[in-house]
């Protein structure tokens, strides 16, 4: 009985994910394109505008660490 349910589960669950992406789309950059103006907190809570930062600076790179240093 778990086979035949296995039979029909796995195809399902792995269709389910195949298409979960379907929908979003592929947005390529090109060097050059203004990038849209945004505001983030850093890790001690200031605000940074991009477009602040970008007036100073040549380039902005963000790094992003999922789950950095947060013990898990």
């Amino acid at each position: 009985m778990k086979k035949i349910h296995l039979f029909f589960v796995l195809p399902f669950l792995l269709l389910l994910f195949a298409c979960a992406g379907a929908d979003i789309k592929n947005i390529s950059l090109v060097s050059g394109q203004v990038a849209h103006d945004f505001t983030l907190p850093d890790q001690e809570g200031k605000l940074w505008k991009l477009s602040e930062v970008a007036k100073n600076h040549r380039a902005v790179v963000l790094a992003f660490y999922p789950k950095d240093d947060t013990g898990e």
